[in-house]
Parts: C-alpha cells; structure tokens; sequence
C-alpha cells in the first residue's frame, strides 16, 4: 500500500544521492585530501570537537606514488604545498606536449590546402625529428565548415616547442612550406595543451572512424574539480574503446578542456551514447560537472591521409 510504495521511494531516493556523492567525492578523495574552510586537511582527521593533536602530516608520512597510482588518478595531491602545485603538475604526469593547430582553408580548395599541408608535414619531419603529427582530421560537422584540425605532439615537452619556434624562422624549407599553406588559408591558430595522466597518450588507430572532437570551456578555478571527476568518469566510457585522448589548455585559451573519441560510425557514436546512460554513476557525473561547464561545443571530424588516428 502507501507504506511499501513510499519504502520504495525513499530506496530509489537514496540510490541517487549515494550516486551524486560517488561523483562529488572525487573532488577531494582522489587527489586525498579534504578541503574545509581554505584549510586542506587529511581525509578522515580530526579526534573531536576542539581536540587537537601533533601528529605528522599526510605528506610527511605518505609512501611514494607508484605508477600504477599515477595512470589510475594522476599525481598525488600535497596537501601542505597545494599553494605551490601547478595545475599541470597535478593533473598531468607526462612530459609530453601536445599542440591543436586549427587551419581554416578557402572554400573550394581542400585538395589544393590538403597537399601543400602534406609538404609541410614532410618538411616538418626533416627539420623536427621528434614532433609528430598524430592526429589529422577535417570538420565533417560544427560550428565552421571548411576546416582542418592537426594534432602534433611534442615528445621533448617544451624543448621542442622551443626547437619549434627556432626552426620557423631559421629552417627555410620549413618557412616555405609553412606560408604555401598559409596562402590558402583564411585564419589559423594554435594552441598548447597537455594531456590528462588517468587518460593516457592517444595511441594510432586503424581505419575507419569518425571522431567527435568535444571542448569545453570551464569557469576559472576549476580544472582541479573536472580532472578529479573525470578520474572516475572515463571508467564509463571505455567499453567500446571510443576514448582517444583528454587534454587542457596550457597556452592559448585557458581553463579549455578537450575530449577526443572516435566511432566506427556516427550511428555507432549514438548508441554507443546512449548505453552509456544506462550505466550507474555516469548520471552522477554528468550532474557534477556540468555546473563547471561556462561553454561547450562539438565538432565530428573525418582523418586525412596524414593522421596516425585513421
């Protein structure tokens, strides 16, 4: 009758509050620690109202990180010098740098702007051995038609860039290559980003996919909270193997997140999606995150015959 139904009820009601906290928790326990009134303390301290006790701190007893930790969820949170962290450094263990050069060519002319672009990857090659284009694509659907997107990694991190910078003024083959290119393009920009630690370096793929290219823009001061809930989120999107690659921004437009995922198909990308939903807990996630979310857009990309990511 009303009892059993609001039994009922009361059980599904307490379901999803449990699954909210799974998602809020990460803000704190993943990186361990707690935050409470500007003060950082060790998760699960404190002896009692108005007891205090000397006791070491979480970072002076913690054992080191092991990698295992690292890949599952980032680098590990120094309470004491949180002040003296980068958000870089706590939510990305690797060296790598990546860069998203986005290329708007002239109507009309993809073919012309793909094969001078291939130059350019050839002459980037011979006068930057260790930069690597790894993913090639145009823009099949978004915002702007008429597009080109490259991702290149940098397996020296800064030191290439560096490299980078020296070679496009010195290298003439490089500079030649480059303003062909650009003679067919309307606009173009570059970013710096690197990627999340609990997501990995995108990795080639075999043809044939359709990628969906997914940024968002975060309200200041927020990274740390989207890293940590992500942390667990991406365990929900990995079953179909669509989780290319997660990256922020660390040069150009700041507190940009962007998430890569490729489907075998657009129709495959809609299920796929739609399974993920049905899953407990991705419902949290979503509810945790979006809050942090000032903009977002997508854009579904087709490889060009340059991109390791077919």
């Amino acid at each position: 009758g009303v009892e059993s139904s609001l039994a009922s009820t009361m059980a599904q009601l307490t379901k999803s509050l449990q699954r909210v906290a799974q998602a809020v928790q990460p803000r704190c326990s993943l990186l361990g620690y707690t935050q409470i009134a500007g003060n950082a303390t060790a998760a699960g301290g404190g002896e009692g109202k108005g007891e205090t006790k000397d006791e070491p701190s979480a970072a002076s007893t913690a054992r080191p990180q092991g990698w295992i930790s690292k890949l599952l969820v980032g680098q590990a949170f120094n309470a004491e010098g949180a002040q003296k962290q980068s958000h870089s450094s706590l939510l990305s263990a690797g060296e790598y740098v990546y860069e998203f050069s986005t290329h708007n060519f002239r109507a009309g002319h993809e073919s012309d702007y793909l094969k001078a672009f291939g130059n350019y990857v050839k002459a980037s090659e011979k006068s930057l051995p260790s930069v690597e284009l790894v993913g090639s694509w145009t823009v099949g659907y978004g915002r702007t038609q008429d597009q080109a997107i490259h991702l290149w990694r940098y397996k020296d991190g800064y030191k290439d860039v560096d490299n980078a910078l020296r070679a496009r003024k010195e290298d003439g083959a490089l500079r030649a290559a480059d303003a062909a290119a650009a003679q067919l393009c309307g606009r173009r920009k570059s970013i710096l980003v690197k990627s999340f630690s609990y997501w990995g370096e995108p990795k080639p793929r075999e043809a044939s996919n359709v990628y969906d290219l997914r940024s968002y823009v975060l309200k200041p001061g927020s990274m740390i909270e989207w890293g940590n809930a992500w942390a667990k989120g991406i365990t929900y999107r990995r079953e179909a193997n669509q989780d290319v690659g997660g990256f922020f921004a660390q040069v150009g437009q700041l507190y940009v997140v962007y998430h890569i995922w490729a489907y075998p198909s657009m129709s495959a990308r809609n299920e796929t999606r739609t399974n993920t939903w049905a899953k407990p807990g991705w419902d949290a996630t979503v509810a945790y995150t979006v809050p942090l979310i000032e903009k977002m857009q997508s854009k579904i990309l087709t490889p060009t015959e340059f991109s390791q990511l077919k």
